[in-house]
Formats: structure tokens, C-alpha cells, sequence
């Protein structure tokens, strides 16, 4: 029998089984709506560079850097999937075990993008040779050679890296827990925080040193050159692990700041976006960069992205405030739901729909943005009922059925000659 699904709900026993956190853990019922937010910024940040918006209005400069939704992406799956291995080794419980999280990972991930490929493989028909390189495009290859990246779903090239975080974290999570072993809580989150910003770091000068002007090399599309965006996530997880539970009292003072004032994040993500906005990075043909803007855009898309997350994944629930107003709205806690798959759909879609600009003379872009969001999301949708939702049941493996007295009373009974 089908439960009525609630996304939005701080509930893990109500939630969706796309959004339900693993056994044991709690829900973050605002991240439901926060992955709407990374979805539809990536698609506006396409529609505008498809249309021309980005050269044409006064707003273009802001609007081309909604592609930082992918940052978003990235910090809200370095939260969710590391938080559970974190939160058992300070608790000093069983972590996770790395079959099942593959189990939730592979359900979560693969039926919706393999459905959303093929179709679009056949309409509206995609870049490069799907099915003849069906092994690149179907197993998340593609973002390991420029000669593929452009074809396929093109913005997939982030699916591609979520999926070497999905592989990298289990082993970093243990790894972790067997050098931290038998250490005070307080030291291992101050060791980790000191870890997780040495990575970060390193990342990023990784991905500066292989840029190559005036286009990126490979390096940038991959874990080694994005894993700061997913550290910022990973640092959160760390925190809430160790003080979600604890009483408003013995929250640090800087978490009863941000459980005071948690839009105060948000206006410094406004503010960090429009800094972004201003430093005179491309916008019209977003290839070409110059080395520090190259440097600079990456980390403040992932403080941009951060900023945003901040409410969400530390501060405590408050229902007043503007992030939970906003994001716990039933129509926004929905598209999130689906979110995942307006991803997936909407890419090869801006280029199908870029005619519908034509259709009036003023406000194209707008129109043009609406049909490529509501179709995208139509879509979305029935993949997510149809298809990704039956199979998301088996994510956790189910409950056996309690024996009854008499079975019980058979398996106690001693064997008679």
C-alpha cells in the first residue's frame, strides 16, 4: 500500500524514500526545498545564456552565475551522505555499511538518468554518438575526456562527479574513523575541520594549476578539481554531527547566532552573488576565463552556496524566518522532490524550445524560461511516479514480518525421536 508521500516533513518515517535519510539519522526537511532552489538556478542559468538574456539586460550579469546551483548540489551531497559515517563514529555506533549506502545510491541515481538519456537520445536527440559510446554516456564517464563532454545530457558532467564522490566517501569515511579512533569527540571534529580544509585547498590549487587559458582542461570537471565545493557540505556535516543534538545552551555561540538570525546567511549569500557578479567574469561565452577569475569564481560559488546551506543543515527550526517560510512551502518541498530529474531533463530541452523566444517580441526570455521549466518538470514528475519511485522502496531493505506465537513456539520446541 502507498503512504501519502510528504516532502518538506522533518519526519523520516513520512518522507519520501528519495529524501529519507538512512536509518537512525534525522531529516533536514528545508534541504528538500534547498534542491529545488540548485535545480531551477541551473536551468534559468541556461534558458538566459541560450537567449541571450546574459548580454541583453541589466540583470545578465547576475543571472549567468546561477550555475553556481551546481556548487549547491555538491554541498547539499557532501552533507547528506557524509553526515550518517560521521555521526555514527562521534557516537561510537556502527557506520553505515558501504553496501547498502551503494544500494541507495545506485536506485537514487541510475534508473531516473539511464530513462532521461535514452529518451533524449531519441528526442530531441543529443549531441555525440549515444548509443555508439553507449559504455561513455550510460556509466558516467563522460566528464573524463573533453571529447565527450559536450555530448549527451551536457550539464550531466556534474552527475558524472557526484558519482566519484559517491565512490571516494565510504572509503574517506573509514579511513577517517581508523585514524581518529579512540579520540575525544571535541579533537576528532577539530582534527577533521583542519583535514577537510587542507583538501579543500588542495583542490583548488590543483584545478588553478591545470587551467589552461583560455578553455578549462579535464582536471576542473572532475572530484580532483571540485572537491572544495563538496568539503563545505562535508565541514557542515562534521558540525551537526557533533552539536545537532545538544541543547540551545551548548551550541557554540556562532550556532545561536545563525539559530537567532539564520536570513542573515542568506543576505550574505545576496551579497556574495552580486561580488561574483561584479568582477567582470565572462558572461556571453562563459569558456573564457582569465586565472583568477577562474580562481576566484570557484570559491565564491561554494561560500555563495554555502551561505544558502547554512540555515538549512545547522540552524535550529524556526518557523518564522525567511528560509523556512520559503522552503518549506509545500510547491517548493514538491519540486524538490522531482528535482533530480528536472535536471536531468531540462538541458537538451533549452535547445529544443529556443525558437519559442520568437513567439512574442517582449519578455521572450521569460516565456521561453516558463515552457523549458514546466515541461522539464512534467517530465520530471512522471519519471519520478513511474519509474524512480517504485524502485526507491527497496532502498533500505524492508523489515521482516514478526513471527507468529506458533511459528515461535515450534522453533523453541525440542525435536521428538
Amino acid at each position: 500500500m502507498l503512504v501519502e508521500e510528504r516532502p518538506g516533513t522533518p519526519v523520516p518515517e513520512a518522507a519520501p524514500d528519495a529524501l529519507r535519510p538512512p536509518p537512525g539519522n534525522p531529516r533536514f526537511p528545508l534541504v528538500d526545498g534547498l534542491r529545488a532552489v540548485a535545480a531551477l538556478t541551473v536551468l534559468v542559468g541556461h534558458t538566459s545564456f541560450m537567449s541571450g538574456f546574459n548580454g541583453n539586460s541589466v540583470f545578465g550579469p547576475v543571472v549567468s552565475r546561477f550555475d553556481l546551483g551546481v556548487a549547491l548540489f555538491f554541498v547539499i551531497s557532501g552533507f547528506l551522505l557524509y553526515r550518517p559515517f560521521v555521526a555514527a563514529r562521534l557516537e561510537r555506533r556502527p557506520a553505515p555499511r558501504v553496501l547498502r549506502y551503494a544500494r541507495r545510491r545506485v536506485l537514487r541515481i541510475v534508473p531516473a538518468y539511464w530513462l532521461a538519456l535514452t529518451c533524449l537520445a531519441i528526442w530531441p536527440c543529443l549531441r555525440g554518438d549515444i548509443f555508439g559510446h553507449w559504455y561513455i554516456y550510460y556509466f558516467f564517464l563522460q566528464n573524463l575526456s573533453l571529447q565527450y563532454i559536450q555530448g549527451g545530457i551536457t550539464a550531466t558532467w556534474s552527475l558524472c562527479v557526484e558519482v566519484q564522490f559517491y565512490i571516494l566517501l565510504p572509503f574517506y569515511a573509514l579511513g577517517v574513523a581508523r585514524l581518529l579512533r579512540g579520540r575525544a569527540p571535541l579533537v576528532q571534529v577539530r582534527l577533521e575541520l583542519a583535514a577537510l580544509a587542507l583538501l579543500g585547498v588542495a583542490s583548488l590549487t590543483l584545478r588553478t594549476l591545470t587551467f589552461r587559458d583560455p578553455a578549462p582542461d579535464t582536471v576542473s570537471n572532475t572530484i580532483a578539481g571540485t572537491f572544495l565545493w563538496f568539503t563545505f557540505g562535508m565541514v557542515m556535516a562534521v558540525l551537526s554531527a557533533r552539536w545537532h543534538a545538544a541543547g540551545p545552551a551548548a551550541r557554540p555561540a556562532v550556532l545561536r547566532a545563525l539559530d537567532r538570525r539564520p536570513s542573515v546567511a542568506w543576505a550574505v549569500g545576496l551579497v556574495l552573488l552580486l561580488a561574483v557578479s561584479s568582477i567582470g567574469l565572462p558572461t556571453t561565452a562563459p569558456q573564457f576565463y582569465s586565472v583568477s577569475g577562474w580562481f576566484w569564481e570557484h570559491i565564491l560559488y561554494g561560500l555563495i552556496a554555502a551561505a544558502f546551506c547554512l540555515p538549512c543543515m545547522l540552524a535550529l527550526p524556526d518557523a518564522r524566518s525567511v528560509p523556512h517560510r520559503l522552503l518549506a512551502w509545500r510547491p517548493v518541498a514538491w519540486l524538490g522532490l522531482v528535482s533530480y530529474g528536472i535536471f536531468l531533463w531540462h538541458h537538451p530541452l533549452t535547445e529544443k524550445f529556443v525558437h519559442v523566444q520568437d513567439w512574442v517580441s517582449q519578455g521572450s526570455f521569460i516565456l521561453y524560461t516558463l515552457v523549458v521549466a514546466v515541461t522539464a518538470t512534467a517530465c520530471a514528475a512522471a519519471s519520478y511516479y513511474l519509474v524512480e519511485r517504485p524502485l526507491l522502496r527497496y532502498k533500505d531493505p524492508r523489515p521482516r514480518p514478526p513471527r507468529s506465537a506458533a511459528q515461535a513456539d515450534r522453533v523453541q520446541a525440542p525435536s521428538t525421536p
